[in-house]
């Protein structure tokens, strides 16, 4: 599989590996601060930066330690944000998930959609059975918009859960397991690449 290729696709989003051609595209996205927040990055303030974050994206990726993808948006083909799989527990079958839109992109409803994709690439391309998404506790608008997700649980609020800016702060946990996954209740999300 070659970077670019799309991975899984929901609806208006397909999930693309990033490449370096992407890096001004992203740039402008991560620049934006109000995007970053609540994240463990801080704005990209320059191209290098981006190009940065896409060269660890294959480390990464190529490691078997975390599969970063870009969201994109189709005809014409645009970058509107990044969601990942990491920190993978390959014994218990579980692992994390992190989304960000740009900032003109938030609000139109696309998070059902790349979770689908995501999903998909969780449960069915890498066979894991458990999907965490860890939300700072100041982040109340992505906890809300992840509890309307179908299938999504909250377990509860984790003291010191997450480090951000050098400080441990408290965050909610939200699962989604692979028997409550409903690819129908997410619009029958595809892919078929197989990751390793």
């Amino acid at each position: 599989m070659a970077p670019g290729d799309v991975i899984s696709r929901c609806g208006r989003v397909t999930l693309r590996r990033l490449t370096p051609r992407w890096a001004s595209a992203m740039q402008v996205l991560a620049s934006e601060p109000r995007v970053s927040r609540h994240l463990a990055w801080h704005p990209h303030a320059s191209v290098d930066d981006s190009l940065a974050f896409i060269r660890d994206t294959h480390r990464l990726w190529d490691a078997g330690a975390a599969f970063m993808f870009g969201i994109f948006l189709e005809q014409p083909l645009q970058l509107v944000g990044s969601t990942s799989i990491s920190s993978i527990d390959r014994q218990n079958r579980r692992a994390e998930v992190g989304t960000w839109l740009g900032l003109p992109f938030q609000g139109q409803g696309l998070n059902r959609e790349v979770k689908g994709a995501i999903f998909h690439v969780g449960f069915e391309l890498l066979g894991l059975d458990r999907l965490e998404l860890v939300v700072l506790a100041a982040n109340e608008h992505s906890r809300q918009a992840n509890l309307r997700l179908p299938g999504i649980v909250e377990e509860g609020l984790q003291h010191d859960r997450l480090r951000h800016d050098g400080v441990p702060r408290d965050a909610w946990m939200l699962a989604i397991t692979r028997r409550s996954w409903d690819p129908g209740a997410y619009g029958s999300p595809t892919g078929s690449a197989v990751l390793s």
